[in-house]
């Protein structure tokens, strides 16, 4: 089954069915290229939610300059470093896919479609259980994280693509288009006496989401968000804003932004606060 194609789900609210048709048919244009991380919209290449969030960084990581600085501090050469750090990127990038397509298959199995399993995937799921087994702790807290989700929550989609410049008022849209890959949708139905709506969650992966130094030295990003700590943290939060901007525009009320902080084998629920009004200013 292709990954963007139309489906329902027993017994789910109409709303849910209908938002998700409603995201299907309005990206149904976007393009996307895992060689380079490419986003085509009618041949126009778009710039990616990550990479516009990393223009608020004040002063961008220079490696070769923090390499020798290093080097000087701990030994070893310039170069030594750089390749250390390239690698550790490349294995926690690599974990984070991993982890991601994981829990993009663990929520479709939940909700009845084996058929959406990723293939990288498959090699783990036992069909005649319906178990697909975690081979990581990362993965053993995706487990976790989906089987305490509530009743209450109902998936509209995972790793759905999304696009701004939607918004029928033309004065709302931000000025650029930018296009980006949110990680899950859901709606909460209310039945818990807590607010009906739909709640963006993203899966991250890193080691820790705060920057201890930038917060001793009170490190801030860019205007308009100069209140916040140049940190991870403030990076997805301003991410998560941008996917709920352009499902915004789109007609479909967002009620709260939050990641799923995985460690091994647990989780933690952060909410991250509506930067949407400040996107559009300086956007």
């Amino acid at each position: 089954m292709n990954m963007y194609e139309m489906f329902s789900l027993p017994g789910e609210p109409s709303v849910v069915t209908e938002a998700r048709q409603l995201i299907l048919e309005a990206f149904s244009d976007l393009e996307f290229f895992d060689e380079g991380h490419r986003y085509l919209l009618q041949g126009k290449a778009l710039p990616s939610v990550t990479n516009v969030a990393h223009r608020f960084v004040r002063e961008p990581f220079d490696e070769q300059r923090q390499a020798a600085r290093y080097a000087e501090r701990h030994g070893q050469t310039p170069e030594y470093w750089i390749q250390q750090w390239r690698q550790n990127a490349f294995r926690a990038a690599t974990l984070g896919t991993k982890t991601h397509a994981y829990g993009e298959s663990l929520g479709y199995l939940r909700a009845g479609m084996p058929e959406r399993i990723c293939p990288s995937i498959l090699p783990q799921y036992m069909p005649e259980y319906r178990f697909l087994a975690p081979i990581h702790p990362k993965e053993e807290a995706v487990l976790r994280f989906l089987n305490e989700m509530p009743p209450s929550m109902h998936l509209v989609l995972n790793e759905a693509r999304a696009y701004s410049g939607k918004n029928p008022c033309p004065e709302q849209n931000i000025s650029e288009q930018i296009a980006g890959t949110f990680d899950m949708l859901y709606y909460a139905d209310g039945s818990n006496g807590k607010p009906a709506g739909f709640v963006i969650l993203d899966y991250k992966t890193n080691a820790s989401l705060q920057n201890d130094y930038n917060r001793k030295c009170g490190r801030m990003l860019l205007p308009p968000f100069s209140h916040l700590i140049e940190e991870d943290l403030s990076l997805y939060a301003i991410q998560l804003s941008l996917y709920a901007l352009m499902l915004q525009d789109i007609g479909l009320p967002i009620i709260a932004r939050c990641i799923v902080w995985l460690s091994d084998c647990n989780y933690q629920i952060i909410p991250v606060p509506d930067l949407i009004p400040s996107l559009r200013q300086a956007l």
